[in-house]
Formats: structure tokens, sequence, C-alpha cells
């Protein structure tokens, strides 16, 4: 269910595509924008690209006044902005105060629980403080908070035995101020990295700055950790030991870095200090000789011609685009408004088939882009003209033009090659022999490959196309108006060239069927697979059908040949009459040459529905094309071989019966009338099939005056108005349909068993016609006559 969906969808997507007026103008700017893009990143001025050693080709003036930057100079005025800016250190003057603060704040803290434990040591025996400590310990959480560090319980014990003393808090902040007052820095090995030049440090808060150039006043993490012990030694030597340890161990792991570096604020200043740095610029004058040819290049000429590169780059850039984007785009207009646009072969599909042209040219430029890729990569030093000596002979656009020709015609294939060849000319650097090239072993390709039916001929046009590209190769070199090339580079090139040949042939063979199911186009090949009776749809028309399969042949064969008496393509006319009538295995007995018991069942039923379902095959035979995959050209023959031509008969009938209101459009085909001379033909041999089949004597002079009279009856009810056939081309087709006809129809001799029989004829004077079929009563009779002979033959005696 879901697949089918998808069909479903694919399929409207493709019917909107196929019936929207905007889709040729958005495929024009598609491939305008694409092209043009792709040369915008191709776009280099190769003419400036030299290196240090290098010798010049030819001389180079400067085309106009410009400056050239001393970037040596620049960059070191730069460079010493940078490394002459002094590093910002952010000082947190607040630092210390928070620290003693939350020193302060916990020792009271501890003053004020022990003063609330006094009542409980009274009551304790003497000398015996554990239960009073034991109280406190509830209290060091919310001691370890204020001081912001967390301490052990031996070491709380020491503070509590101490009873929280402002003599420990005197201890603790005066170490603690020492140190921070005189700075610790967070990294002193970057610090001193700055001892040169010395450092800004500015006081965070009050955002006031001062120079400092001895760096090494200030201690690092763990120099302040050593510090505390050599500070405190003096301050702690009436102290015990373990009180000692503990301020010590508290001092250092309250100690945190208040200077710290301004990493933004460096740099900003450094931006600062370079921003108002002047460039160092040196002026070149309009016509100053910047190099001369067989020059070597140095530094100082390899700095103007870049700078020159880069002043002439801004303005052929943006020239060279517009150019190209208005020559694609003048290109494109003038090949489709002048030859596409009204071509009878695109009209009836024009949205598909310019779908396939644009497809295939975009295909075709990716190659050529690809190979300009690959060129420009395996040696950037290369100009494009150089580049694009060899690697041009293999990209396969005479494959574009081959597929081209094989779905669309040699005619259109030949406009295509020149929109084609053209625009990836331009890629490589416009050079007049890749033209050349490209445009002369497309148009041979596509010449080699139009009359061919059978896909092994693509190969062999694929190898005819080696031959000529090695020819083509060859006279180029010989021809170039440069020196002559080396032996080795020719040889490259007719290698390549041929490598191109067969490169296209084998793309030809791989895309043709792709494309045929992609676009549903129908090719030479595939008709001929079509041709083939063994087809099953042929074989059911044979068996259910054997009336309309013998009449079917029949037109095939006038079909053949009156499209080859007019040129016209004979395989496709053919195929088209195989098919044309395959609607009438619907309902088989509705046709008179499916009706062997004598019996017309249009008898019983009324003209205009008799009509209904003579016109109602031809939808049949359509859904029926479509079920078996018969492609476009089938469909449309089998749509258009009655065109909206009459139905006579029950036209007439209803008219005779007295019926005074009747419509003839219900008694005409819907059509669409033929568009091609094809189903043209179809149309004619057709008629005339079954016209000269009810014939009572079919004599030459007869069916010729049938002929032309039917012809004639097409032509004036304006059938083949729409299919390009000329009068003498009808001229032509009812020739051909005499001949045939004569052929078919002619007179026999009768042959019998019993000569006596033949000399009674004559002498009664009744020659037999064994053409003709006899009289019921009398074949009733010769059949009653015989049985007893014929059922001796079946048993063998």
């Amino acid at each position: 269910m879901k697949k089918a969906n998808n069909q479903g969808w694919f399929k409207q997507v493709g019917q909107v595509l196929s019936s929207t007026p905007y889709l040729p103008p958005v495929m024009f700017l598609l491939v305008v924008t694409l092209f043009t893009l792709a040369q915008t990143f191709d776009h280099t001025t190769e003419s400036y690209a030299y290196k240090i050693g290098d010798v010049a080709g030819r001389d180079i003036k400067a085309p106009k006044n410009f400056f050239i930057e001393d970037k040596a100079t620049n960059l070191a005025k730069m460079n010493y902005a940078k490394t002459s800016t002094k590093t910002v250190y952010d000082f947190d003057a607040d630092l210390l105060k928070n620290i003693t603060t939350d020193i302060a704040a916990a020792m009271h803290f501890g003053q004020e629980m022990f003063q609330s434990q006094e009542n409980a040591l009274e009551n304790s025996p003497p000398g015996s403080p554990a239960p009073a400590f034991s109280m406190a310990l509830a209290f060091k959480p919310q001691f370890e908070k204020k001081l912001g560090i967390k301490i052990s319980k031996g070491a709380f014990q020491i503070l509590f035995n101490e009873k929280f003393s402002e003599e420990v808090t005197g201890y603790l902040t005066a170490i603690i101020g020492t140190i921070l007052t005189n700075g610790v820095v967070s990294n002193k090995e970057i610090l001193l990295a700055e001892e040169e030049k010395g450092i800004i440090l500015k006081t965070i808060h009050s955002h006031e700055e001062r120079v400092i150039t001895d760096l090494k006043v200030f201690y690092g993490p763990d120099q302040a950790k050593t510090m505390v012990r050599v500070v405190g030694q003096p301050l702690l030597k009436n102290a015990n030991y373990s009180l000692a340890n503990l301020v010590v161990d508290i001092c250092q792991r309250l100690l945190r870095p208040n200077i710290t570096l301004n990493k933004n604020e460096t740099e900003k200043r450094i931006r600062e200090a370079q921003t108002h740095i002047k460039p160092t610029l040196y002026q070149i004058k309009a016509g100053e000789m910047i190099i001369r040819e067989g020059e070597r290049v140095d530094e100082l000429k390899l700095v103007k011609l870049n700078a020159l590169s880069e002043q002439v780059e801004d303005k052929d850039v943006i020239m060279t685009i517009t150019g190209i984007c208005m020559f694609t785009s003048l290109l494109l207009l003038v090949v489709y408004f002048l030859y596409l646009k009204d071509h009878p072969r695109l009209g009836r599909d024009m949205n598909k088939h310019m779908t396939f042209l644009v497809l295939g040219l975009l295909l075709y430029i990716g190659f050529t882009e690809l190979a300009v890729y690959i060129a420009h990569a395996s040696n950037p030093e290369m100009s494009g003209k150089i580049a694009s000596r060899a690697i041009y002979m293999v990209v396969p656009l005479p494959a574009a033009a081959m597929i081209t020709c094989i779905f669309l015609g040699f005619d259109i294939a030949l406009y295509f090659s020149i929109v084609l060849c053209s625009l990836c000319t331009i890629s490589f650097g416009c050079e007049f022999q890749v033209f050349l090239f490209f445009f002369l072993s497309s148009v041979t390709a596509a010449y080699w490959i139009k009359e061919r039916k059978e896909r092994h001929h693509f190969i062999v046009a694929g190898f005819k196309l080696a031959l000529f590209n090695a020819c083509l190769a060859i006279a180029l070199g010989f021809f170039m108006p440069s020196q002559a090339l080396p032996w080795g580079i020719l040889l490259k090139q007719v290698t390549m060239a041929v490598g191109g040949g067969v490169f296209a042939a084998i793309l030809t063979v791989g895309f043709t069927p792709l494309i045929e199911v992609l676009f549903n186009y129908t090719t030479a090949a595939k008709l001929l697979e079509f041709s083939n009776l063994d087809q099953p749809l042929i074989k059911k028309l044979m068996i259910e059908a054997p009336g309309t399969y013998n009449h079917s042949v029949i037109v095939a064969t006038l079909a053949e040949a009156a499209a080859s008496a007019i040129h016209a393509d004979s395989l496709k006319a053919k195929v088209m009459a195989y098919y044309h009538d395959i609607g009438k295995l619907d309902k088989t007995m509705y046709f008179i040459e499916n009706q062997s018991d004598g019996r017309n069942r249009h008898d019983k039923l009324s003209p205009s529905m008799s009509a209904l379902i003579l016109i109602g095959h031809v939808k049949k035979g359509v859904e029926m094309a479509k079920k078996y995959k018969l492609g476009n050209e089938i469909v449309e023959g089998i749509i258009q071989h009655h065109g909206t031509s009459l139905i006579k008969y029950f036209y007439n009938k209803s008219k005779n019966a007295g019926n005074e209101n009747i419509n003839e459009d219900d008694f005409r085909y819907p059509g669409p009338k033929p568009q091609t001379r094809e189903a043209g033909i179809v149309m004619l041999a057709d008629v005339v099939e079954a016209a000269t089949r009810a014939l009572e004597r079919p004599t030459p002079s007869r069916i010729k005056g049938r002929v032309k009279e039917l012809i004639n009856d097409i032509f004036a009810d304006g059938q083949l108005e729409e299919c390009e056939m000329t009068l003498k081309d009808l001229h032509q087709i009812a020739k051909s349909f005499n001949n045939i006809l004569t052929s078919i129809y002619h007179s026999r001799i009768e042959y019998t068993d019993k000569p006596q029989d033949k000399k009674q004829d004559k002498k009664n004077g009744k020659p037999k016609d064994t053409d003709r079929q006899p009289p019921r009563g009398e074949a009733a009779n010769n059949a009653s006559a015989q049985k007893d002979r014929t059922d001796l033959k079946r048993l063998g005696l």
C-alpha cells in the first residue's frame, strides 16, 4: 500500500512538472547560476602566479597606480606592539579583608559557644572537660562554615582548649595579612616572563593601576605556604607546639592568590595598540615595469607581483564572471528561441525534453569541471592553457551528443553540442583548439550513431570516434600556432583522445537504458525488441484475436514500406502498426475480422453503442500499452491511429434509422490527430488494409482506385494536417501501398486433384476463384460431398 502511494505521489509530481509553464525559466536560471558559480570558484589570476627563483615568461607592467603594502615591516610593527604592551594583572584587595572577617567571625562564634559551656564545666568533676567538649563538637560544622575550611576533630579540640582566644585570632590574621599584603600570584612562572617590561597591576574595585617592575617580590602558591611558617615563627615562639602547627596549617589552607592574569584586558590593549599603527605602503605607478621576460623572481619582485595579482583580481573576477553570466544567458536564449522552442519533436512534451537536455548539460559540465580540477591539482603552477593541453581530450563530451541524438535526433544533438562545447571551452580557458576538438568530435559521434539500431553499434561508433579523435589530436598538435609539440606530449594527447572516444561510447551504452527508464523514452534498440513477434502481447493477440493479428501484420508491412518511401522512421512505423489495435483484445468478437461464425454482435446493438465499443478500443489499447510498458511512441501511435475520424458506417446507420438529433462528435474518435509522419502512415495503412480486404474483386486497378479514394478522403477530412506530410509524401505512400496490396491480393491458379474437374469447369464456363470465399450453400455441399474422404485422410488411409 505504501509503495502504491509513493508511486502515485511520484506520478503526480511528474504530471505537475510536465505541465507547468515555469519549468523552462527555472531550468534556465539553474544552468546560468551553477555554471557561473563553477567559473567563480575556478577563476584565478594565473598570469602573475610565480615563486622565488622562477623565470618570468613575459614582461609584466602595472596596469594602473596602486600601493604595495610592506607586509614584513607592518608585521614587525604589529609584533612589536604586541610584545611591548604590558600584561594586565588584577589585584584583589578585598581578599585579605574577607579572610580576616571569616576568621574573626569563626573565632567569635567559638568564644560564644565556649561561654555557653561554662555551666556544664562547673558541674563536671575537676579536670574532666570531656563532657563540655563533647557538647561543643555539635557546633563544629557551623564553626567550619564560618571559617571557610574544614578542620579535624583534634584541631577543633586545640582551639577549644585555647578557648578560641583573641590571641589565636591575632596569630592567624597577622600571618595572612603579612603574606597577602605582599601579594600572591597564581602562576609565578608566567609572571616572571614579563620581568623585562613589567606588568600593570590593576585593583579590581577601584580600577587603580600601577606599573610593577620588580616581580620577584610576589609569592607563588607554594612559596606563600612556605612563607606562612617563616612569618609565623617569631609570632608563635611562645605558643605551644600543637597550637603553632595548627595556626600554620590553618593559614596555609586559607591563603588564596590575590593577583591573577587578566587575559581579556591584555588582548584588548594589544588590539588597541595595533590599530594605531599606520601601515607602510609603496606606490607603484601605471606603466611601471614589474618584471621583464627572462628575469628571475626575487623577494621584492614577488611582493610586487602578489600585490598586482590582488589588485587586478578584484576587478577581473567581477568583470569575468559578469561576462560569463551574460554569454551563457545569451547562448541559451538564442538556441532556445531560434530553434528549440518551436521544434516539432520537442513541442509535444517540452518540459520533459528540456529537463533531459538540462540534466545532460549539467552532468557533462560537471565532468569538465572535474577534469579542470584534476589538471590544476596535478600541477598548480601550470597556467590554464598548459593544464588543458591534453586533459580536455579525455572528457567524454561526445557521449552527450550521442545520447541526445539517440533520443531526440541529430538536429537537436547538433545545437545541443554547440551549447555544451561552448560552455566547456570557457572552463578550459576559452582556447579555440579546445572548442574545435569538442565540437568536431561531438558532431561526428552523433552522426555515426544516428542510424544505428542495435546497442553493439555504439561500441563500433566508439572505436571509430577514438580513431577520429586521434587524427584530430595529431592535426591540432601540428596546427598549433605556438612552437611544435614534443613527440612525447603529442603521444600523450593521442592516447587521451583515444581514451576519450572509448569512454564516450561506454557512457553512452551505460546511460541509454537508464534514460529510457527515467524519461520513458523509446530508442531504436527498444523498438527492435518490441518488433519481435514473440512478445507476450503479440502472442496474446495472435491467439485470442487472430483476425486482428493478421490485420496488424499486414498494416505493419504497409507502414514499413511507406515510411521507407518517404524517408520516415520505418522501424517506428512498423512497431506502431503491430500494436495499434491491441485494445481489441478487450472485446474481440465485436470486431468483424475476428467473427468466424458469421454472427455480427453489432446487429443487436444501437449504432451509438457500437460506436462507443469501437472508440473504446483506443482507450483500452493505451491502458494495455502502459501496463506492458511499451513506451510513449507506441502509446501515441495507438491514440492517434484513428485521429478524429468519423465512424461513417454507424453514423449513417443511426441517421438512416430516423434519429434527427444526432451529434456527429459522438461518432468520432477522440483523437488527437496524428502528430508525426509515422502515426499518419499507420492511420493510412490501417484504413487502406481494411477497405482493400473488403473488395469483392481486388484487381490492381480497383486496388489503386480504392487506395487513392481513401487517402483523398482522409486528407480532405483534415486528419493529416498536423503531421507535416506533403502531397509528394502521400503520392509515394499510395504507390508503396499499391505495390504491396497488389502482390497480396493477386489472382492465383487453382490446383485440383482431378483434371476432369478442371476440364469440366472450363467446359461449363465456370473457372474457380480460390481467392474468394464460396457461397454458404455451395461450401456446405462441398464439405458434405468430401466428408468421407476427409475422414479417411485423418486416419492416414
